[in-house]
Formats: C-alpha cells, sequence, structure tokens
C-alpha cells in the first residue's frame, strides 16, 4: 500500500517533499535524534493526507506501515516514534523557521500570485489553564493556494504591530493585500506602500471619520462616478448581487492623510435566499473601502474581484477547522500550535492540488489504487 504524494515546485525548480522538509533546522541534541526530522514531520503529513486528526493517530499509522513503508519514510531500521516523540518534536520545532519553509515552497497553480490576503485565527483547543489561546495571523495567497507566512500574535485588537512585523518579512515587490477592517491602518498602509506593494482595505467603524469621509463623497458626488454591476448570479439555491462604484481619493478629500490612497470605493451586496421552495426577501449590505491602486489599469470589476477573492483566506481557515480539524489539536506547548498550523496549511495545499475538494483529496489518498502512484516523487 503506497501514498501518492505530488512533487513540490519552488522557484520553478523541482523539489520533493523530503528535500522541503529537510531544510528545517533540527532544534534536538545528539542524543534525541533516533529518527530523522524530516522523517517525523513526513509521517505526520501523511497522517492527515489520509484524513487522520491528531498526532496519536500519527503514532498509530507509523505503527501498521510496512518495512518498505517506513524505509520509504527514512525510518531505515524499522522502528516509528512514539507518540512521546511527535508530539515532543512538534513542541521544540522553531515555528517561523517550519512556517518559512513551507510558505516558501508552492506548488504549480494557474492562479494569480499577486493576490495576498492577510487576517487572524485563534486555535480553539491551544487555550491554557488561564483560557489564554494562541492567536496565528496569516499572509494567504489564493492564487497559490499558499500560506506565504504566519506571526504569532497577542489576540484579536493586538494585531497591528504583529501584522507590521509580519508583513516586514514578505517581498510584497509588485503584490496587492487585503485585509478587513482592522488592517485599516495608516501604518499598515504605509508598510505595504514602503515594500513596493498595494493596499484594498475595508473601511469600518474603527476608522470613523474616514468612512463619514467616503459615504459623503459616494453621497454628494462632485465627479462622474465608475462602475460596475456584476448582474444576478443564481446558484446553490441563493441568487446575489454585486455592484460596485470607485472615485478618486480626492473626493473624499483624504489623499494626503492616507499613504499612497488613489481611490475610494462603494460595494452593494444583494443576497436573496430560498426557503422551504419560498424565496425570501433579499438581504443587501454596503461595504466601503480604499486602495492604493490606481484608475489607470484597474478597471472596477478588478477591484470587485479582488475584494470577492480576499475571503479565499476565510475558506482556507474552514477547510483546515471542519474538513482537517485545526480546532481539535490540544497541543497547547510552545511552538506545538504554530507548527499545527504550518503543517495542516502544507496539507490542505497537496489536497487542493488534487481536487478542489479537500474532502474528495482525502478519499483519492485513501483509495488503494491512486495510492499506488509515485509515492517517492514526493520522499526521496
Amino acid at each position: 500500500m503506497l501514498w501518492f504524494s505530488p512533487s513540490l515546485f519552488d522557484g520553478g525548480v523541482p523539489v520533493t517533499l523530503k528535500a522541503a522538509l529537510e531544510q528545517v533546522p533540527d532544534p534536538r541534541g545528539r542524543q534525541g535524534k533516533d529518527y530523522h526530522l524530516w522523517s517525523i514531520l513526513a509521517l505526520i503529513i501523511v497522517s492527515l493526507l489520509l484524513g487522520r486528526r491528531g498526532v496519536k493517530a500519527a503514532f498509530l499509522l507509523g505503527r501498521s506501515l510496512t518495512r518498505e513503508q517506513k524505509r520509504q519514510l527514512g525510518f531505515s531500521r524499522g522502528y516509528t516514534p512514539c507518540h512521546a516523540t511527535l508530539t515532543e518534536t512538534l513542541r521544540i520545532v522553531d515555528a517561523q523557521r517550519l512556517a518559512d519553509v513551507l510558505g516558501a515552497v508552492s506548488m504549480v497553480e494557474n492562479g494569480d500570485p499577486r493576490h495576498i490576503a492577510i487576517d487572524g485565527k485563534t486555535m480553539r483547543a491551544s487555550k491554557d489553564g488561564e483560557g489564554k489561546a494562541t492567536h496565528v495571523l496569516s499572509a494567504f495567497c489564493g492564487g497559490l493556494q499558499t500560506v506565504l507566512g504566519h506571526e504569532a500574535s497577542r489576540g484579536k485588537g493586538l494585531e497591528i504591530p504583529d501584522a507590521l512585523t509580519l508583513l516586514g518579512r514578505l517581498d510584497l515587490t509588485g503584490r496587492i493585500v487585503t485585509g478587513d477592517a482592522i488592517f485599516c491602518q495608516k501604518s499598515i498602509a504605509a508598510q505595504i506602500i514602503k515594500g513596493g506593494g498595494d493596499y484594498l482595505l475595508q473601511v469600518k467603524d474603527n476608522q470613523k471619520t474616514l468612512r463619514e469621509d467616503i459615504v459623503t463623497a459616494f453621497d454628494e458626488p462632485v465627479v462622474s462616478l465608475s462602475s460596475f454591476d456584476s448582474g444576478y448570479d443564481k446558484a446553490h439555491g441563493r441568487i446575489e448581487r454585486r455592484c460596485i462604484d470607485v472615485l478618486p481619493a480626492t473626493a473624499a478629500g483624504i489623499k494626503d492623510e492616507w499613504p499612497g490612497v488613489s481611490q475610494i470605493i462603494r460595494i452593494g451586496r444583494s443576497r436573496q435566499y430560498r426557503k422551504n421552495g419560498i424565496w425570501q426577501e433579499p438581504e443587501t449590505e454596503t461595504v466601503y473601502l480604499i486602495t492604493s491602486m490606481k484608475a489607470t489599469g484597474t478597471s472596477p470589476q478588478a477591484l470587485l474581484a479582488l475584494n470577492r477573492e480576499h475571503w479565499g483566506i476565510e475558506i482556507m481557515h474552514r477547510d483546515k477547522d471542519v474538513i482537517l480539524g485545526e480546532d481539535g489539536y490540544t497541543n497547547r506547548l510552545d511552538n506545538a500550535p504554530r507548527n499545527v498550523f504550518s503543517l495542516l496549511s502544507l496539507v490542505r495545499k497537496i489536497l487542493r492540488k488534487v481536487s478542489p475538494s479537500p474532502t474528495r483529496a482525502i478519499e483519492y489518498f485513501q483509495d488503494d489504487r491512486n495510492r499506488a502512484i509515485a509515492w517517492g516523487a514526493g520522499f526521496h
């Protein structure tokens, strides 16, 4: 019984999963190296690809492997690590280095690699005795289905300095960074512009004066609006419609207040659901945004698409929670929560390469006939 593991790519050069994992520094002392670090991480990854949850499941999987399978994972002596070894390894591996290594490895995709969405997530099962949980701030590239990097955060309300640290580590040249209202800060905008990128940030009442200026500008426009209407889209038991209006930032008088700001945006959303065979009254919502992207070369339709694509990071979080069980991991000591986050991000990326549905991809890996394809492409 073999598993299929697709090749990963780094800068266009084929790299096996083994080669990628070997780049992670080993923090163990000489006496603690009974197994290769890459082998331990690979065993956990294989367990996750098969839909198993938790470190104990990886331990039990290791015990069930044949000698040949163990050899392919680097366990040449025929033994696999115990549960305690797996848990301790997740605790002590450098979380930032693991995140950087796995974030730098991307699989070939057809998506746009320019768009980076930033968002925070609390690892619920990591709560300690005082009720404090690890909060992770991540930068997600939807075009590559890749978490480019993440940063341990002190939680909601304290994410701004952590976001600045995360953005400072990323190459933002030519990138477009999107974020929800909490990241609509002058310091964030300045960091993105300094890094050579552009931003598209939602505006809510945490920037009340800014929001009021934008609302007034659209209520009493002094120049013609640039607009786009997506029309009605009927699917999955609902009808949706999105409209966007765009004005230059000078219309709101904010050109000199916000670093690099070029345009202000108003997006109207309408959703109508079908319940018990009857269409309900439409639900409407209006949101406002600012962007540094210039009007020349950036259409309202493109801005609307970017705003919609931002929520791909929420889909990523949902997949990891609901399908891969991220919130069920109770490894709460030291670096374990962040390392679980990184490994699950990689696993989701591999699953999405196999199928747009992670659930179907897991079934693919569980199928003996498909699993018999090219195990060695990933591990040796």
